[in-house]
Order: structure tokens, then sequence, then C-alpha cells
């Protein structure tokens, strides 16, 4: 049995949860983010191919990147509203620190890596950044449950969606 008090917060996160999957639906470009997604890979692929430079896979984690901050924008001003302005730039700037920092280590492991076959390569990044993400992924969820107890995730706002 739930208290009165459980209800209402858990109505509070179910609130912010809902806001934030209509925002990520809008950013999701006429419902097709995956086709607009494939199309920028598919560019990435022919930039590699024109060029016959490994270094424009680069750009694959930098596409992904750029797909998502429409929606972060919006996430953060609806937020604001929800926990104020203060700890939305909190959150806002700890989430591109840590983009930022997968990113440089993605680079610098490309560049490491390149001499190799092509296999060594991106296997050598799944086992750097996978578990890297999972450790920054959660460390973020949980500095940010410290703060705000109606915390929604990014995870929680895909899987609703």
């Amino acid at each position: 049995m739930t208290s009165k008090g459980e209800n209402i917060m858990r109505t509070a996160q179910d609130e912010r949860l809902h806001e934030l999957t209509l925002a990520y639906m809008e950013k999701d470009f006429l419902g097709k983010k995956w086709v607009w997604t494939f199309l920028m890979l598919m560019l990435v692929g022919i930039l590699i191919t024109v060029f016959d430079s490994v270094l424009f896979s680069l750009l694959f984690p930098a596409a992904f990147l750029a797909s998502n901050l429409r929606y972060q924008f919006k996430k953060r001003q609806i937020l604001e509203s929800y926990i104020g302005e203060e700890l939305a730039t909190k959150q806002w700037r700890f989430w591109i620190i840590y983009q930022v920092i997968l990113y440089t280590i993605f680079v610098v492991l490309m560049v490491a890596t390149m001499e190799r076959p092509f296999w060594q390569m991106w296997l050598s990044l799944m086992l750097i950044l996978i578990p890297l993400y999972a450790v920054c992924e959660w460390t973020f969820k949980k500095l940010q449950l410290r703060d705000d107890p109606d915390f929604v995730s990014d995870q929680e706002v895909y899987k609703n969606v």
C-alpha cells in the first residue's frame, strides 16, 4: 500500500517523464529519426570512401551527438520549470562534459589503433567505451538522484517512446 506522499512524488515523476517523452518525440524529426541518422551515417561512409581516410569515422559519434542536442536543449527548458535553473544547468553541464570525455577518448583510441585491422580497432573501442559509458551513466544518475528525487533518466524516456 502506498502513502499519499509516495503517490504525489510518483505523479510528479510521471508528469516529468510524460513531458520529456513528448519533447523527445517532437525532436524525433517527423517520427523518422532513424532515417536521418542512417543518412548521416551513409554520408560519413561516402566521405570515408571518397577521401580514403579512416579519420572521417570520427564523425560517427559527432553525428549521434548532433542528432540528440535538440532534445537536450528542450529537456533543459523542461527541467528548469521543475527543479530550477541552477540544477538544470548543473545536469546539462555534467551531460555535456561526459559526452565530450567519451568523444575525446573515442578520438584518441581511434587514432591510436588506426594501423591495426578493423576488427581489432573496433573491439578495443568497444571494450573501453562501453564500460566507460556505463560508469558515466551510473554516476550521472546517482548524482542527479541525490539532488532531485524525481529525476528521470534518458533511458527511461527512450523506453517510454
